[in-house]
């Protein structure tokens, strides 16, 4: 081996590689976002856990209780005096969890039958059991402390996932994944392909507007998408059981709203970079990893920082999740679906526009 040669080699490849922008994106910025944002961003801890407390009437006893909830670092106490309010609550997901506290609480309590219901949110059943935990250990340390009474009787109940099953919670998660790689990873390649095989050229001398062309590359993969929407659901019905509580049709057309806008984007990464394997690249950075990260599927993001959780209102996919979760599991609360849809209708509205923009009939845009 030539060690002079060799050295003039690597020279020449590392020149090679800074000329590269998206390699040193990737070698050096890449690994410094996701250990900061695993690190610090991202946590599986259980905290500021939503919880209605129902107290129809104050006591000191339910005085002490709504005080030592509110002194936790992880509980934010949503006061509601009716079993109304508190069901709508966690109906509506305002809540994670009630408690609902009888109305002659002292009573109960010196009588020695006491009995405490807790219903909670069981989209994320993993969650919901530390969060039933959390809220027991709290419950026992007031009913216990001074009278060392331990024969209070808390029940928990779990609401929209009754029998506690994992694949309740990730089915709709993994339906958002699919839409966004078949929106997004795949589309993203189009555009590209035709710039590097100089297809664009011949294109710009035909009559066709930049806007036929972006449309007439989008409705293929949308009805792709539609396919493997529909796949998703009879996999999820009739092979996991997951429930679809809500309306089969308003489920197709949230998901074919947020299916337009994973095209747009797609269509958008493709008209910027004009090279297949930096679209592909760009879309799995900006559109496949915050679906998994920054959407609420796997990381609760109420656990979060607070300036993570401001960045999550920017990830269309913390919408389209919330809307399949409620869907799916809730039914037709249309004081979450409907936001959801609205917010993913502007996104899709904003960047089919900025894709358009980005694809000029001509040959210097």
């Amino acid at each position: 081996m030539n060690l002079r040669r060799l050295s003039i080699l690597i020279a020449k490849e590392r020149k090679q590689l800074l000329r590269d922008r998206s390699s040193v994106i990737m070698g050096i910025l890449l690994p410094v976002f996701l250990l900061l944002l695993f690190g610090y961003g991202l946590s599986l801890d259980i905290r500021n856990i939503d919880l209605a407390v129902v107290e129809p009437v104050r006591t000191e006893l339910s005085s002490e209780i709504v005080a030592r909830f509110r002194a936790s670092e992880y509980f934010h106490v949503i006061p509601v005096r009716t079993t109304a309010e508190g069901t709508e609550a966690v109906r509506t997901h305002r809540a994670d969890a009630c408690l609902f506290l009888p109305a002659d609480l002292d009573r109960r309590f010196a009588a020695r039958d006491l009995s405490i219901l807790i219903v909670l949110n069981g989209t994320n059943g993993s969650q919901a059991r530390l969060r039933d935990n959390y809220i027991r250990g709290i419950l026992s340390s007031v009913l216990e402390s001074g009278s060392g009474f331990r024969g209070a009787r808390i029940e928990s109940r779990m609401w929209f996932n009754d029998a506690n099953e994992s694949a309740c919670f990730m089915i709709p998660g993994v339906i958002v994944i699919i839409m966004t790689l078949i929106g997004t990873k795949l589309t993203s390649m189009l555009m590209a392909k035709e710039y590097e095989h100089g297809n664009m050229e011949s294109m710009f001398t035909t009559p066709m507007q930049s806007g036929e062309l972006l449309v007439a590359k989008a409705v293929n993969n949308f009805l792709l998408g539609l396919l493997g929407l529909g796949i998703s659901l009879l996999f999820a019905r009739y092979l996991f059981h997951v429930p679809i509580r809500g309306s089969i049709l308003i489920l197709i057309a949230g998901s074919g709203v947020y299916l337009m806008l994973s095209l747009a984007v797609g269509l958008l990464i493709s008209s910027i970079t004009k090279d297949q394997f930096v679209a592909s690249e760009v879309s799995m950075v900006i559109s496949f990893m915050p679906v998994f990260l920054l959407s609420g599927f796997l990381y609760e993001i109420p656990n979060m920082p607070e300036f993570i959780q401001l960045i999550t209102f920017l990830v269309p996919a913390r919408y389209y999740v919330d809307f399949l979760q409620t869907v799916f599991l809730a039914g037709n609360v249309w004081s979450r679906i409907l936001p959801d849809i609205l917010i993913l209708l502007l996104f899709t509205v904003v960047l089919m526009v900025f894709a358009k923009w980005k694809n000029p009939k001509s040959l210097e845009g």
